[in-house]
């Protein structure tokens, strides 16, 4: 096989996985192996960021009470979020001068993009892994930082619930605009 057609098919792979992944609201009652876990975290490890600064550390809650707890916080919107097994807490740190510079003189927040990049990573190796996540955005950073102890200089940034899709599970068709409506050459 050249390498033309290799490439393709390794592509083919990549754009598979990404149409596979859903955002799941229901999960079964299965604990996540902490192998995959680590997985997830791994990848989220080699992400890129800005200057290669990394400003990411991850909170994993898998204990069925810690799990209650955060969801507890969340309010009444994150209620289905205590059928997931496990949470990861994506925090993020203005801590290289790329940041404070990228913020200051373009009003760009490297160290969210930074996460945000880590965070996806994570989803994709879930899914890949036979898992299925959902992102939480609706939360009180205040309450999240202080059931985990998180240190003062981390950002609570995002939620995501991760676990074992409920069997029942069917994906909504997803709805994304046309290639026609996003992609401009000049």
């Amino acid at each position: 096989m050249d390498i033309e057609k290799r490439e393709m098919k390794e592509e083919s792979k990549v754009l598979e996985l990404i149409n596979r992944r859903r955002s799941v609201r229901k999960y079964r009652d299965k604990p996540v192996e902490r192998e995959k876990i680590i997985k997830m975290i791994e990848a989220a490890r080699l992400a890129p960021s800005a200057s290669n600064g990394q400003p990411w550390r991850f909170f994993v809650v898998d204990s069925r009470d810690n799990v209650s707890k955060i969801v507890d916080s969340l309010g009444i919107i994150n209620t289905w979020a205590k059928t997931a097994p496990a949470i990861i807490v994506g925090c993020s740190a203005r801590k290289s001068v790329v940041h404070f510079i990228g913020e200051a003189l373009k009003g760009v927040k490297y160290y969210l993009l930074d996460l945000g990049i880590a965070m996806e990573h994570i989803v994709l190796a879930a899914t890949e892994m036979g898992l299925s996540t959902c992102w939480i955005g609706w939360f009180d950073e205040r309450k999240i930082r202080k059931l985990l102890h998180i240190p003062t200089g981390w950002k609570v940034v995002s939620l995501l619930a991760v676990g074992y899709a409920e069997k029942n599970f069917k994906p909504r068709n997803k709805k994304t605009l046309s290639l026609e409506e996003i992609l401009f050459f000049r």
